[in-house]
């Protein structure tokens, strides 16, 4: 098998304006970090949500990052989570547009292939191939893109935690079929109920790594985990189960700004969450970027880096853009 190897960070995202965004009762069994508000206005939530997505729009923008927004509705469906598209899509710097099947009925129904390649085509970049693995993969997976795996591109290792959202079988065909070595694991909040998506307690940057050693259930897993983590990164953050689950201090994710310089996009709520020496080390590896979104990570679960697709694909010759 070839290893499928590229630059670990992009100056360009894609985000999903919430028109729809909402307490989700269908992802609210497996997903902890959900929060049902009591005798809320649905409506004031949506409008809070979309407050804070914009807010956040604009400062990725004021921090020299491309941020393309899909501003269609992907469904008449309602879609509370469509905030957070890198459960459905992720892009390579070869120009493969990876399509991933989901879990709940309403978060498949968040799927827009041809408004995000429009959108995609529209700003210069080029699709050469859209791989859906929502027919490839065996019938009945569930592997929930980038919230379930954990990608450092430039060692093509992927780390996954294993739960509903992310099924083993389903796993090891993709890094098989698309190059790359797999490392997964067992994990579990304080209430020793599977997290379900490896993206709250791990982030994994090109020469860092935050994670929440403790949520580790399995001890070898963790001991040849936090190896490996060792003897390709520089830096490797142990978060605790409460840094994890109040703070959201495991979903942040590093990016490069279009001046080429890395930053590192958290919240608000994760940034108050870390310790003073974990910041400083953190602000090695880049210009931390902070948004404030607690309604968006209290109501939907998510935080910033759920927010958050990567767009890798390289654009088209100048000629040929926006034909």
């Amino acid at each position: 098998m070839a290893l499928f190897q590229q630059s670990h960070t992009t100056p360009s995202l894609v985000m999903v304006y919430p028109h729809d965004f909402g307490f989700n009762e269908q992802t609210g069994a497996d997903n902890a970090f959900q929060h049902k508000p009591v005798d809320a206005d649905r409506q004031a939530i949506t409008r809070s949500a979309q407050h804070e997505f914009s807010a956040m729009v604009d400062t990725l923008r004021r921090h020299q990052v491309e941020v393309l927004v899909l501003q269609q509705r992907a469904s008449e469906q309602p879609a509370p989570d469509a905030i957070f598209p890198n459960n459905w899509f992720s892009t390579r710097s070869d120009g493969k547009l990876f399509i991933y099947p989901m879990k709940t009925a309403n978060r498949q129904a968040e799927v827009q292939v041809e408004n995000l390649t429009q959108t995609l085509n529209l700003a210069g970049y080029q699709v050469s191939e859209v791989i859906d693995l929502r027919n490839s993969l065996p019938p009945g997976s569930i592997l929930e893109g980038t919230g379930s795996l954990i990608f450092h591109h430039q060692s093509a290792l992927l780390f996954a935690a294993l739960s509903e959202r992310c099924q083993a079988n389903a796993l090891a065909q993709f890094a098989h079929n698309y190059g790359y070595q797999s490392v997964a694991f067992d994990s579990a909040d304080e209430q020793d109920q599977p997290i379900y998506h490896s993206n709250v307690m791990m982030s994994c940057g090109d020469q860092f790594a935050v994670i929440n050693d403790a949520s580790l259930t399995d001890k070898q897993q963790k001991n040849e985990l936090l190896k490996t983590l060792a003897n390709h990164l520089e830096d490797v953050i142990c978060i605790s189960q409460q840094q994890m689950g109040e703070s959201f201090c495991g979903n942040i994710l590093q990016i490069r700004d279009l001046n080429n310089d890395p930053c590192i996009v958290m919240s608000a709520t994760a940034y108050g969450g870390f310790e003073s020496i974990q910041i400083k080390t953190l602000e090695k590896h880049g210009d931390l970027v902070i948004c404030d979104i607690p309604t968006i990570e209290f109501v939907g679960g998510g935080s910033a880096r759920c927010m958050i697709a990567e767009n890798f694909l390289t654009k088209k010759p100048s000629s040929q853009s926006n034909k």
